[in-house]
């Protein structure tokens, strides 16, 4: 009995360490899910606050063109407020005439390799028709590290599947794993002095600056809060697998006391089935529990089978001398194991056994 009372409260500690980690866990769910709500709101708020002021820069720069070709100076004032922007912001602009002629870009670096790319693949470019006109290829591989090299099959009759030369000729921008958010596009119309159309100016900005920069009180928290969900998740677990395997012991335990056959197996199948195996358990077992006492001093034996840890006195005969199963009185043959009883004095010291159990 004293091994079922420091299961019980072994199994009084694991269910409140699993109520307190669930309870834990799903409050640190629930305040992160709250402060993702929040994150997105502030994300939303910081696209919109870029849209609004690289747009109107824009416009501004468009106004400044006065038709095509562009005046140098117009250009060389755009690349000196292109490189004024801030750190962790990549900003690419561009003008294209509507007939999707190239007119210039800056930084002009980024904007020579990628045209000389197109002129260099146009053929199968055209050819596989993923990409409409120039603008497109650039708006695609603007701020993409990767190197494009010929394609493997230049006649453009077979579509590569998973062949990383020819990664970039189906290629599409939301396929690029960026760095942070996904980039902002914005455009505005060139008009010459007549007030006509006669081009685009076209800038890509990529932000690469973590939200906790831009908002330090709220990035830290987040990560502290999804830290205590896992720990508490981790808790939840070793909880439940403390308990799992609790219930085997308990099982072991019960089937020793009430002198069930094969305690080791019940054990083993209540691991295996869990509250399935104990529910068989508890239908298939005896009702009552054999508490044998000493003969003498008439204490429990709790377990003890060779001698009485009170007193001392010889309990051989009390248990089968083979399996050391408990036995009655009236019995010839173990039931354990079958082996007849023959040690003398075994039936009456069995018989003044019980009867100081009743008393």
């Amino acid at each position: 009995m004293e091994r079922k009372k420091i299961l019980r409260r072994a199994a009084l500690i694991g269910v409140t360490v699993l109520v307190m980690a669930v309870a834990a866990a799903v409050t640190t769910r629930v305040a992160d899910q709250r402060r993702e709500v929040e994150r997105r709101a502030l994300e939303e708020e910081h696209l919109a606050r870029l849209t609004k002021e690289h747009q109107a820069s824009l416009d501004e720069m468009a106004k400044a063109i006065k038709g095509v070709p562009v005046d140098p100076k117009v250009i060389a004032e755009i690349q000196t407020r292109h490189y004024q922007h801030r750190p962790g912001v990549w900003l690419y602009v561009w003008a294209s005439t509507n007939r999707g002629e190239f007119v210039f870009g800056v930084p002009p670096d980024a904007f020579a390799r990628l045209n000389t790319l197109y002129d260099q693949h146009q053929q199968t470019i055209a050819r596989d028709n993923h990409f409409a006109t120039r603008d497109q290829f650039l708006r695609t591989f603007l701020h993409n590290s990767r190197r494009i090299d010929p394609p493997k099959d230049p006649s453009g009759e077979d579509r590569p599947k998973g062949r990383d030369a020819d990664w970039w000729r189906f290629h599409r921008e939301e396929d690029h794993h960026w760095s942070g958010r996904q980039p902002l596009m914005l455009s505005s119309p060139i008009q010459d002095d007549s007030g006509a159309t006669v081009g685009n100016l076209n800038l890509k900005l990529v932000d690469t600056r973590d939200l906790a920069m831009l908002s330090p009180s709220r990035g830290a928290p987040s990560r502290a809060w999804r830290a205590a969900s896992e720990v508490s998740l981790a808790l939840a677990v070793f909880s439940l697998i403390w308990l799992w395997f609790l219930l085997p012991s308990w099982v072991y335990i019960d089937a020793q006391e009430r002198g069930v056959p094969r305690p080791l197996l019940w054990a083993f199948l209540t691991l295996v089935g869990s509250v399935l195996a104990l529910m068989v358990y508890l239908v298939s077992r005896p009702t009552d529990v054999k508490e044998f006492r000493c003969p003498q001093c008439g204490k429990t034996l709790n377990g003890s089978k060779a001698g009485c840890p009170y007193c001392g006195a010889d309990l051989s005969a009390v248990f089968c001398p083979q399996c050391q199963y408990p036995l009655k009185p009236d019995w010839g043959f173990c039931p354990s194991c079958r082996s007849a009883l023959t040690r003398p004095g075994a039936a009456a010291t069995v018989q003044r056994t019980e009867n100081t159990s009743r008393l």
